[in-house]
């Protein structure tokens, strides 16, 4: 029914995104498979005659005729459908109909974007004649938000379903183009880290050949996106032309202003969702480029508290994406903030196409990039060789080669362990003494204890070469002035941090390096992570003199929110009550 692969943590990936210590006993096939037994059993549960009767009072029952459609590919405010009698089938309209899943009595379609608002990715048709339950999506939200019985088990099978589509490569979206074309590689990057189920076929590989030619796509030099088993194409697409035409970007309509507006989905960001929307606060997050921001791409991160074993950056932001769309929040992806704005009394946040969202109080957590190398040849390898993430995406240019990192920090460190089981060998560039000053004692230690990674001091690249992709890097050690080159066919740049701080320009108070002032380190009697404006706070990396740790962005995001209800509060008092959205 679902092929499976799954992402690794370290090395063995739990069935809930846990890391699982393997013995000598297990393999990676016996990881795998467990993994896919427990996924599938929380994906689709049977209800009791019980919890169908509760879910009756919320929806109407319908009868149906085989090949009945209840919803297909594309099709958004679409119903939960419970099988009362008779059989349905999920189906993946982009592989000849093929069956994903049959439901039987008791058992219920629907997947996450019954919560989120986002199109289908596989059409449910009839399969046998009988009767069926529909709650419209308001319903699901409502049930989610007040039955906790019937919340946990709801939410529980969306997000494992999702993950079993994304796993299967469920070819609802198919990615067609060349693997050296950095806006290829940009938009599996925000498909894979939004979480939408997809298949890359590069036409470069003769075994991806015959599917493209299966697409309808003769032309194999172009770079399109397929869906709607092959109905709909899109040249060169850009990430939000993807988003709009699948139905990901979700446009916010807004009859009041909201009481929280959260720009950033980062830790940080989506902590304060979490807290704000489940404290009743109608809450909207706007993100540019994928939910789990910067943490998002880290293939490990094993000191958080609670993931003994560690966790990836992707899978916790997964979750946490869940809880806030569990508790009414509502995120939108990729739209990118260009100013802010206050206007009578509330505030208005632009973006960049246009729209104009409107809040109550902003909480600003749109982080930090790493920097650039400013190197002479560094924009023509830029997704094509230089890369500041490393996910699956990117690690694949990486096997059997070798891999240079720059930095000392923990993200260039758990990007080295995640590309060890790659490449050949990984190259560590600092250009200070030692990786003590910057990077976690237990990521040093196994750094150390890896016999194809090397750490080099006091070292720095000067230059990068190659043709349509980076083939080498040249090196120099900053004590010795040695230089050598080193065959390269990836280079990931993981350097310091410069705030996304471009859009505040005039409107907040900003540090020497352009960092947000907040609270904490002000005199003035302002709430800590509040900026000069009233009910304006800054949370995670984007604030001045924050600590650049996960722990601590996901801390001040769930912390910000008491200073959100004061100033709400401030509103009401002075005669401003928040009108519902």
């Amino acid at each position: 029914m679902f092929g499976i692969v799954v992402k690794s943590c370290a090395r063995w990936q739990g069935p809930d995104s846990s890391l699982v210590p393997p013995t000598q006993a297990q393999t990676r096939e016996t990881v795998v498979a467990n993994t896919f037994s427990v996924l599938e059993e929380q994906a689709f549960p049977v209800l009791t005659s019980e919890q169908i009767a509760r879910l009756g009072s919320f929806g109407a029952s319908k009868a149906t005729q085989p090949g009945d459609i209840l919803f297909d590919v594309g099709d958004s405010g679409y119903s939960l459908v419970v099988v009362l009698e008779g059989r349905t089938d999920i189906v993946d309209r982009a592989n000849g109909d093929h069956v994903l899943k049959t439901s039987g009595p008791g058992e219920f379609n629907g997947e996450l974007g019954l919560l989120t608002g986002q199109s289908t990715f596989a059409a449910c048709i009839v399969r046998q004649a009988g009767k069926v339950l529909l709650v419209p999506p308001a319903s699901v939200h409502e049930i989610v938000s007040t039955m906790p019985e019937l919340s946990s088990l709801l939410v529980t099978a969306f997000a494992a379903r999702r993950q079993l589509l994304m796993a299967s490569a469920v070819a609802s979206l198919t990615i067609i183009g060349r693997d050296e074309d950095p806006d290829v590689l940009r938009l599996l990057e925000f498909a894979d880290r939004n979480r939408v189920p997809y298949r890359w076929l590069d036409p470069d590989k003769p075994k991806d050949v015959p599917a493209i030619t299966q697409c309808g796509v003769t032309d194999r030099g172009t770079f399109r996106a397929v869906w709607g088993g092959g109905r709909r194409t899109l040249d060169r697409p850009t990430p939000l032309a993807l988003a709009r035409a699948i139905g990901l970007d979700l446009l916010v309509k807004q009859d009041a202003p909201s009481d929280l507006i959260v720009v950033g989905a980062g830790p940080a960001g989506l902590a304060a969702a979490v807290y704000g929307a489940s404290e009743g606060l109608s809450t909207l997050v706007v993100e540019d480029t994928a939910i789990g921001g910067q943490a998002g791409t880290s293939s490990c991160i094993e000191n958080y508290i609670g993931f003994p074993a560690g966790i990836s950056g992707g899978d916790l932001a997964f979750r946490a994406e869940v809880q806030a769309v569990k508790f009414g929040a509502r995120i939108t992806v990729p739209r990118h903030a260009t100013a802010l704005e206050r206007r009578d009394g509330i505030y208005a946040v632009q973006l960049d196409d246009g729209g104009i969202l409107l809040g109550r109080s902003i909480v600003i957590a749109t982080g930090a990039r790493y920097r650039r190398l400013r190197l002479s040849e560094q924009e023509a390898f830029e997704g094509a060789g230089i890369y500041y993430a490393a996910t699956e995406i990117e690690a694949r240019r990486c096997r059997g080669g070798e891999a240079v990192i720059v930095g000392g920090g923990n993200s260039a460190g758990q990007a080295a362990m995640f590309l060890s089981e790659r490449a050949r060998l990984v190259h560590i560039l600092c250009r200070g003494p030692d990786l003590a000053r910057s990077m976690s004692q237990y990521l040093i230690s196994r750094l150390e204890s890896t016999p194809n990674i090397r750490i080099r001091l006091y070292t720095q690249v000067t230059e990068v070469r190659g043709g349509e992709t980076l083939e080498s890097v040249t090196i120099a050690n900053r004590l010795t002035g040695e230089v050598r080159t080193l065959s390269a066919c990836a280079l990931f740049v993981m350097i310091g941090a410069n705030p996304c701080t471009e859009w505040l320009s005039g409107t907040v108070g900003l540090d020497e390096k352009g960092f947000v002032v907040t609270g904490s380190s002000r005199s003035d009697g302002h709430l800590p992570y509040e900026t000069g404006l009233a009910g304006v706070f800054a949370v995670g990396d984007v604030r001045s003199g924050s600590v650049k740790r996960v722990a601590s962005a996901v801390g001040e995001g769930s912390v910000v929110i008491q200073g959100v209800h004061r100033h709400i509060a401030a509103l009401r008092d002075a005669g401003n009550p928040p009108e519902k959205t």
